[in-house]
């Protein structure tokens, strides 16, 4: 793969990556100009679409081109190949850690460094827009486009998008998700499936009208960006294989819903860091306002939040005892009891 892109460099070690699902694993190269410590990653898994898949690359170099967030340097990517699993491509390795897994870890400062730097990250991303429809980002012609594809159609209104969306993660709700094979208790929310979904059936379409699609990094986590665990600098936001055309404030709840870790932090803690992200992403977009109109669209869109972290608990909780997925299971019950009718904790 390496030969495919950069002839010219010869691998001296490989040393895979154990996150993510697909294939990426950072490499000791020498080049002509010198020893390199890069990153490889290939599409291996079913979970992206090529079209998508071919997108990353591309996006690393628009935004690493048109705004200050900071992304790894490609050097190269191949979008289809005979012999090799593709799209792959290779970027520059960036050093950091991943704290999925313990954000709490960082110290208070340094964790208010993190979600000030998203919201700066997200006002530029957003700022790329607006973009023609609601969509999938994907590669067609060679370039990256809002896909119009039978298996990625657009849409014209970005809450008929989210309502459809919602049907089908209610329906994998009633078998184990996302990620049936990995579920040990399949009907773990079936009995919330149609309470939400009539809930969802009236809220969804009465909502205000959305402002128009821009990029929006969904996935926007701490599994996705590598820090500085003492200062909470983000040297890297990493996955741009996935991005949708969307409402900005549909992006903005994902990331509060990723960054903001309520059940485990007080509300006082939780409201400082709500704070701190709002106003950082205020600041970098010019008469953007968190008005009620917004803020009622978050609201929705936090609960559809809640659906694919629902439907993604066999995959995320895998490797984690019984005790600890009831734990996740009884936070996002508690959460749809307060917001829709006929649901008990």
């Amino acid at each position: 793969m390496v030969a495919a892109i950069r002839p010219e460099w010869d691998v001296e070690s490989v040393e895979r990556n154990p996150y993510g699902t697909d294939f990426v694993a950072t490499l000791a190269v020498r080049t002509p100009e010198g020893p390199q410590s890069v990153v490889l990653k290939a599409t291996t898994a079913d979970f992206v679409d090529p079209p998508i898949a071919r997108s990353e690359p591309r996006l690393f170099e628009l935004v690493g081109r048109e705004t200050s967030i900071p992304v790894p340097e490609v050097f190269g990517y191949c979008d289809a190949h005979e012999a090799f699993p593709a799209p792959f491509y290779l970027v520059e390795h960036v050093e950091g850690e991943n704290l999925e897994d313990d954000p709490e870890s960082l110290p208070p400062t340094a964790r208010e460094r993190v979600v000030r730097a998203a919201g700066r990250n997200l006002a530029e991303l957003h700022e790329l827009g607006p973009l023609p429809a609601v969509g999938s980002i994907g590669v067609a012609d060679g370039k990256l486009t809002v896909l119009d594809t039978d298996d990625h159609p657009r849409a014209e209104d970005f809450r008929e998008r989210l309502l459809d969306d919602s049907e089908r993660t209610l329906d994998a709700l009633t078998g184990g998700g996302y990620f049936p094979g990995l579920a040990d208790d399949p009907e773990r929310f079936a009995d919330l499936v149609e309470p939400v979904r009539e809930h969802l059936r009236d809220a969804i379409p009465a909502l205000p009208e959305p402002d128009p699609p821009t990029y929006n990094h969904w996935d926007y986590r701490y599994g996705n960006l590598l820090i500085d665990p003492e200062s909470g600098e983000t040297r890297a936001v990493l996955d741009w294989a996935n991005l949708s055309a969307a409402d900005p404030a549909y992006n903005l709840a994902k990331v509060e819903f990723h960054l903001l870790k309520p059940v485990r932090d007080d509300p006082e803690r939780t409201a400082v860091l709500r704070e701190t992200f709002r106003s950082a992403y205020a600041e970098g977009r010019e008469g953007w306002t968190f008005d009620e109109a917004t803020l009622e669209r978050m609201a929705v869109y936090r609960l559809t939040d809640r659906l694919d972290a629902m439907a993604c608990l066999p995959l995320w909780y895998e490797d984690a005892t019984p005790a600890e997925r009831d734990e996740r299971a009884a936070e996002h019950r508690a959460f749809l009891a307060e917001r829709v009718p006929g649901i008990d904790a």
